[in-house]
């Protein structure tokens, strides 16, 4: 006996199935049967509506008595051999006083006294006794240990009241319903078992390849082996789609995996490496008194892990939801023209050239402070990985839908490999690239790039690298603007635009000056 614990879903499936196709079966059997046998019982009464009119027709009534007025009247009902079948009878019943009188029958019933019908006789007598409309009825009987099919009429005849029953012999037609009851009930016990083997079979098929699915996600489970993955041959069907899915999840997982691993590694290190700089100055400072480069060396590495931290829970927030961009409208013009001088001021000790190639007002809706910061990021790294001599160039253009801002340099690059990784958390494409334009440079840990994406993400922009090793990177930020495609200049850009070539010629200038004073 199965049990509802230890029932299998191929079980229950079947079952399920078995009991579905066994209501459906039984629902359409019984119509089948029902409609088959009201055609068939259609066509007796059809032939017995024919028949009795046809002896209405054919039948005679002379009277019996003396002189004018007659005693009786004698009903004739017509040879049998002028209807279509031998398995007819018909009964003439006169109504006199109220009693019933066989008035005439055929031949094939004419040793039969009684009534074909006596229930259905004796309604249509009481119902003529009571001058009421006896209308004809139709009923099922047996006689002479025969099912028949009967016919009730009230008739007329000179005057005199009659009751005509016909009946047909049901043999033909229950024997004809008998064959087709047990045809139904062989291709119903048929189709049911060959249904289930096949729905068994099937489902074994579809359940066998989970079940595989299954085992496999338990070896994973066991022996954390992350690199397990469904081979699939098969069709493209609900399973192979299964299949394909697990196989991407797992990919996922153990790229999140991997991607846990390094950031404990990567904040591990990123922490100790200040930690141990800051005990060694404390150290330093207990052994020797306090100095100004211990004091500063402390108070830089306690910023670089405030900074650190910093990042770490703003990425935090923004993976739990709970750190949502202020979404305004925001003059993007206004806004790289900050970005622009800030980009000075962040390479005021270096010989970079820092230009606005492209610069169309647009609007778009934005938390402001959210677009600086990743702008900021942005042309950080361009400085940070230019070499002096290199220039970065800020782009900004509208296009028919989009806001397009681009941050170019013309720096160490990228390789095609650390692209598909750049906005990872804790990713850094090559340190000692850094290490080679100076040390105080190097202060990230690899959380840059990865808040640039979550800020574009939660912006409903669009940020990508293009780089080329030894020829420079280009970061583009797209985002939905707010003004028609037909929208005019904004005047007041104008002055911005003067104004960054006017600090450009400065900065020119300046680096010229800078060469000159070299040795």
């Amino acid at each position: 006996m199965v049990t509802r614990q230890s029932m299998t879903l191929r079980r229950k499936l079947i079952l399920w199935f078995a009991g579905i196709l066994a209501v459906m079966l039984v629902i359409f059997g019984t119509i089948l049967y029902g409609v088959t046998r009201w055609a068939l019982v259609r066509v007796v009464d059809n032939s017995l509506t024919d028949t009795v009119a046809q002896v209405i027709a054919n039948s005679s009534a002379f009277p019996l008595g003396q002189f004018s007025t007659p005693d009786d009247v004698v009903v004739r009902l017509p040879e049998l051999d002028v209807f279509r079948t031998s398995s007819l009878i018909v009964q003439a019943w006169r109504i006199v006083d109220g009693q019933l009188e066989l008035a005439g029958a055929t031949n094939n019933i004419s040793s039969y006294p009684e009534a074909l019908d006596p229930v259905m006789l004796r309604r249509e007598a009481e119902l003529i006794a009571a001058d009421l409309d006896a209308p004809e009825t139709w009923s099922d009987t047996t006689i002479n240990n025969g099912a028949f099919r009967v016919i009730s009429r009230p008739v007329v005849i000179w005057g005199e009241d009659f009751v005509l029953q016909a009946a047909l012999s049901m043999e033909q037609v229950n024997e004809s319903s008998r064959w087709l009851l047990i045809i139904i009930a062989a291709g119903m016990a048929f189709g049911l078992i060959g249904s289930c083997l096949m729905g068994w079979s099937l489902a074994g098929r579809a359940l066998d390849r989970i079940d595989v699915i299954t085992q496999a996600a338990g070896r994973i489970a066991a022996t954390d082996d992350l690199r397990t993955r469904m081979p699939h041959a098969g069709p493209d069907d609900e399973i192979g789609r299964l299949t394909q899915v697990f196989n991407h999840m797992m990919d996922r997982i153990e790229h999140m995996f991997g991607v846990q691993q390094r950031f404990v590694a990567d904040v591990s290190h990123e922490l100790r490496t200040p930690l141990t700089a800051i005990r060694g100055h404390l150290d330093l400072i207990k052994r020797y008194g306090a100095d100004p480069e211990s004091l500063d060396a402390l108070e830089s590495e306690v910023t670089r892990m405030s900074r650190l931290v910093t990042d770490l829970l703003m990425l935090a927030k923004a993976d739990n939801g709970g750190l949502k961009p202020e979404m305004r409208p925001v003059d993007l013009d206004d806004l790289i023209t900050e970005i622009y001088r800030d980009a000075r001021v962040l390479a005021k000790d270096r010989s970079l050239k820092i230009t606005v190639r492209d610069f169309e007002p647009v609007r778009v809706m934005a938390d402001p402070d959210r677009i600086k910061q990743l702008l900021l990021n942005l042309v950080s790294n361009a400085i940070k990985f230019t070499p002096d001599g290199g220039t970065i160039t800020i782009n900004l253009r509208r296009l028919p839908c989009d806001a397009l801002i681009e941050v170019c340099d013309t720096g160490i690059g990228i390789s095609g490999e650390d692209q598909k990784h750049v906005f990872d958390r804790f990713f850094q494409s090559d340190t000692s690239r850094a290490r080679h334009f100076g040390a105080e440079n190097n202060e990230g840990v690899g959380l840059g790039l990865s808040i640039c994406k979550w800020i574009a993400d939660s912006h409903g922009a669009l940020l990508s690298v293009h780089s080329e090793l030894g020829i420079g990177t280009t970061f583009t930020l797209s985002m939905p603007h707010l003004e028609p495609e037909s929208a005019p200049p904004d005047a007041v850009t104008r002055p911005r635009l003067s104004l960054m070539r006017r600090e450009r010629t400065t900065e020119h200038a300046a680096t010229a000056t800078r060469q000159r004073m070299r040795p």
